[in-house]
């Protein structure tokens, strides 16, 4: 990233010169090395959640599911409804917090269509597998959550969140959670 920025830097400081023109056959990152380097970056950044996600599972005791792309469910009291279909409109009562237990929304209740990749898609991902009635912790490695740019209010960027879920047909869910 820092090659990219002085490189960057360095085009501009060129093209605000009124002398020669640059050399044309100057050697330059192509784009396949930029592409290269951000595809392991991203690995790497992946690699890392993964640990820290299996280190907070083990803390914890949980056993859960893994889905694509590191999304981990454990449905900790099984619902008697049917389960839930693409493009059902489900209600969620949920908490999210960090995965060093920093809480960042409690007892917030919304209703969204399944599998419409709601904001958050390891959420849609994790839905799609409970029964109405259903309720669960589910961990979301940061870019199946909001990614690196946090909520815009109180999600930070990059962070793995841990969502306790209660699922249902109707805006009828209880208050109580685990």
């Amino acid at each position: 990233m820092k090659q990219l920025f002085y490189i960057f830097f360095a085009m501009l400081l060129f093209s605000s010169c009124h002398g020669d023109p640059p050399i044309v056959n100057q050697p330059s990152v192509s784009d396949n090395g930029i592409k290269e380097h951000m595809i392991n970056a991203n690995k790497t950044i992946a690699q890392s959640e993964e640990t820290t996600i299996d280190e907070y599972i083990a803390r914890h005791g949980w056993t859960m599911e893994k889905l694509l792309d590191g999304v981990r469910i454990w449905v900790y009291e099984e619902g008697n409804g049917n389960k839930v279909k693409y493009e059902d409109s489900v209600y969620v009562r949920y908490n999210i917090e960090a995965i060093n237990g920093k809480t960042f929304y409690s007892d917030i209740t919304e209703g969204f269509v399944a599998g419409r990749r709601h904001i958050m898609i390891g959420l849609d991902q994790a839905v799609l597998q409970m029964n109405y009635g259903s309720r669960a912790k589910i961990i979301l490695p940061s870019a199946m959550a909001y990614g690196i740019a946090g909520d815009n209010d109180r999600i930070p960027k990059s962070a793995i969140l841990v969502i306790d879920l209660q699922i249902s047909e109707k805006n009828n869910l209880n208050k109580h959670s685990k």
